[in-house]
């Protein structure tokens, strides 16, 4: 009974904590004008990122933003931006430890795992991407949506 108890104020404790932690990266308020250049995180991904932060940032005008579209494409990023930078790093980490083991001999079990958490940690961005996406999808109208894809297509090029 002693060790369910034990068990069950740890559960509520891990909970509360990361309840904070969450709550805490949404109030730290980081915005699309905070973010500097992140395109070194491009090639962390599963498929090619759709990365559409420059362009909202450079055309957030022509776009006609409005405070509320720019509240909740801001809370996006204020919930989820610092995560997926670990993420990425952690790929980055990651990949170059697996170049290490296959260069230098390495424990084939050891770079099985390692290209697995790699996997993982690129689908999880990924999915990440996808909600930044979609975020911003909801937060437009048709019309700027389309108007913003234009405008990175461009950029792009």
């Amino acid at each position: 009974m002693r060790i369910i108890i034990f068990l069950l104020t740890v559960m509520l404790i891990w909970n509360i904590s990361f309840a904070q932690e969450e709550a805490t990266q949404e109030e730290s308020g980081l915005s699309i004008e905070e973010i500097k250049d992140d395109s070194w995180m491009d090639g962390a991904f599963l498929i090619k990122r759709f990365n559409f932060l420059p362009a909202l940032k450079k055309h957030k005008n022509e776009l006609g933003l409005t405070d509320e579209q720019l509240k909740i494409i801001n809370s996006f990023y204020s919930k989820y931006y610092r995560k997926m930078e670990e993420l990425a790093k952690s790929i980055q980490d990651k990949e170059k430890q697996l170049s290490d083991l296959i260069l230098n001999g390495g424990d084939s079990k050891k770079i099985k795992d390692l290209i697995v958490e790699i996997a993982k940690e690129k689908a999880e961005l990924t999915v990440y991407n996808i909600k930044e996406v979609r975020t911003i999808q909801n937060a437009l109208t048709k019309e700027q949506f389309e108007k913003l894809k234009n405008l990175t297509e461009q950029s792009i090029i």
